[in-house]
């Protein structure tokens, strides 16, 4: 979901979310559930943005790199070129 949605964009399709559900639970149910609900799914994108969101990790010399490789854990290298 990462490719599809990036961190700012889960903003905005985060909104349009809030905005069809506050409108579809208006319509349907009434002011007071469609608060409920906008709430509820409020919180859920937020738990999920937390859940699915990883902090960002930068090395900045030769010496932690080779500890980082040596520490037995799984590492995510990103490369980037300005080319």
């Amino acid at each position: 979901m990462a490719l599809l949605v990036n961190s700012y964009s889960f903003i905005a399709l985060g909104l349009i979310v809030l905005l069809i559900i506050a409108f579809l639970t208006v319509r349907l149910f009434g002011l007071q559930r469609a608060v409920v609900v906008v709430v509820v799914t409020f919180v859920l994108l937020v738990v999920f943005q937390l859940m699915a969101s990883t902090e960002a990790n930068s090395v900045s010399s030769p010496e932690e790199f080779n500890n980082v490789l040596m520490s037995g854990k799984p590492v995510l290298i990103e490369l980037y070129s300005n080319f």
